[in-house]
Parts: C-alpha cells; sequence; structure tokens
C-alpha cells in the first residue's frame, strides 16, 4: 500500500517564520504592579502589529492552499499532495513567496520608523536589544516535496529493528488513509449542508446565485485528483452531488419557483446529506500517536 501510495501523491512540508514582534516585561517591573509578581505576566509590543499583519496573511493563505488542496498527514507539518496538482501547488505557492517576499521589503524599509515609533511609546521599556540587527533573517518561507519510506534490508539496521520500523510504517500509511478518507467525506458534509442550507432552508423560496455553486463544483472538479485511496462509497455520493448540482446549474428558476421541483430538490438534498452523515459516522476513529523518537527511522528523501 506505501508503494502504491507515493506513486499516486507525494509529502510537501511548509515551513514559515514571521518575528513575533513582542517581548515578555521583567517580572521585577511588574512587581511594582502588585504584591504578587507570579500573577502578573505581560508582554510589550516591538512593533506596531499591523505592520506585521501582511506579512502573517500571506502565512495563513499558504497554509489554507495546503488545507484546501492537500490531504492530511498523521505527521505533523506534512501534507499529503496527488501528483497531478503537485505543479499547481508548487506554483501557488511560489506566487505566495514573492509576495511575502515583498512585503517583509515593505517592513524592512520601514523598521527604523517602527523601532523610533516605539522608543516613543513605551519610553524605559524600551530597549534596543529587543530589536534584531538583520531583521529579515526572521523571516521565512519555503517548502520541500518529500517521500517516506522504510529502511531496505540491506541497510544498517538489525532484523528486529528494521521489522519493527516496517511495521510501524505500514502502521502510518493506514492511519494516512483513514486521514485522508475521512478529511474528504467531512469536507464534502460541510459543503452540502451549506450548499443545502443556502439553497432550500426556509418555507420562502430562495434566490439562487451563480456564485452558490462555485465552491461545490471546485470540489467536484478536483475530486477526482484527491480521491487517492478510492473511496467508492464517497465517489457514489459524489455523483448524486453532481446530478444536484446540474439541475441547479440548469433549471434555477425552477428550483426556486416551481413548487414540486423544489420539493423534490429539498427531499434529494435531505437524502444526500443522511448518507453524507452515515459515511462521515461509519469512519474509525482510530488514532497512531508516534513520538518524535518512534518516527525517527522513517527516510525522508527529497523529491
Amino acid at each position: 500500500m506505501s508503494n502504491d501510495m507515493f506513486k499516486k501523491a507525494c509529502l510537501v512540508q511548509l515551513a514559515t517564520s514571521c518575528w513575533i514582534g513582542t517581548k515578555n516585561i521583567n517580572q521585577s517591573l511588574m512587581g511594582n504592579l502588585g504584591s504578587s509578581p507570579d500573577w502578573l505576566k505581560g508582554k510589550k509590543l516591538l512593533v506596531n502589529p499591523e505592520l506585521l499583519g501582511p506579512i502573517k496573511t500571506s502565512i495563513q493563505q499558504a497554509r489554507k492552499l495546503l488545507a484546501r488542496y492537500a490531504l492530511p498527514f498523521p505527521m505533523a507539518g506534512l501534507h499529503l499532495v496527488p501528483k497531478d496538482i503537485i505543479d499547481d501547488i508548487d506554483n501557488r505557492l511560489e506566487m505566495l513567496k514573492s509576495e511575502f517576499l515583498s512585503k517583509v521589503e515593505t517592513f524592512a524599509a520601514f523598521y527604523e520608523d517602527a523601532r523610533e515609533e516605539a522608543k516613543a511609546a513605551l519610553g524605559d521599556l524600551f530597549s534596543e536589544t529587543d530589536y534584531p540587527q538583520d531583521i529579515k533573517q526572521k523571516f521565512r518561507f519555503t517548502w520541500s516535496f518529500v517521500v517516506l519510506d522504510v529502511p531496505s534490508k540491506a541497510s544498517f539496521l538489525s532484523p528486529d529493528i528494521y521489522q519493527k520500523e516496517k511495521t510501524k510504517f505500514l502502521e502510518l500509511m493506514a492511519e494516512t488513509r483513514e486521514l485522508a478518507m475521512a478529511a474528504l467525506r467531512e469536507e464534502f458534509g460541510e459543503i452540502i449542508n451549506h450548499l443545502s442550507d443556502k439553497i432550500t432552508g426556509g418555507d420562502k423560496p430562495k434566490v439562487i446565485r451563480s456564485n452558490m455553486t462555485n465552491r461545490i463544483n471546485e470540489f467536484l472538479d478536483g475530486f477526482s485528483d484527491r480521491n487517492l485511496f478510492q473511496d467508492d462509497k464517497l465517489s457514489a455520493l459524489v455523483e448524486e452531488a453532481r446530478g444536484l448540482v446540474k439541475t441547479i446549474n440548469g433549471n434555477s428558476y425552477g428550483v426556486q419557483y416551481n413548487d414540486v421541483l423544489r420539493q423534490k430538490f429539498t427531499k434529494d438534498f435531505n437524502t444526500l446529506k443522511a448518507s453524507i452523515d452515515a459515511a462521515i459516522e461509519e469512519m474509525p476513529r482510530r488514532r497512531i500517536h508516534l513520538d518524535d523518537g518512534e518516527r525517527g527511522l522513517l527516510l525522508p528523501d527529497a523529491a
């Protein structure tokens, strides 16, 4: 199963950092505000936080990109990316990185002015040592594509350790399958519930706008690439959804104002929602917890 998975997908590891722009206030100073400094904890802003906002936004956009188009993986910081969209993900990350670096340059250009503003505002709490000389070194936006596998039998591992590592790796792959399938089912269920509420919720006919189906269409278009583990049950539900979406796009007026069609459409949507809820509920909730030491012998190879 592991070999098959990495023929269809790759792991991506995103690493980002942003200067925090705050500092803990010395506890001796906090003690002057009360009798027990243990009850008082404080931080000071080193710059106006709004200056760092655009940089943090680029980081959030990158994380949302992976959350939306990739699949979860049991090891922290890694996402499973179907091979057919690796180039697209890489190109989008390049664009976000370019924006990120541009924002860092803008912040660096205002860094001295921001520090002077803080000096005036903080008074005695201001300290030059709180401010890095090369502020651009505090920002990072990188990613790499990774493949995991067990060491070969010919490696330095003893037969006992090799077998343990092989077992752990296969368990990791099994959990990956469960996580990926559960994530797709839950995402699909959330989209269908949201769309259903928009179109069929309430007693009065809803105005059906063209952009209402954008999200479901995006999911349907990318489903075949993201359905790495051939979830047949979800595939059948997705096909049902395609038919409903086709009805919305082809006869939105009828869905709004024809009572018979609207009632049938509402019934079909409710049936689909119930089927999705059941599919989500039946997914196993097993989780394998491997600490860093236990995972250590899984060898990453940069793609």
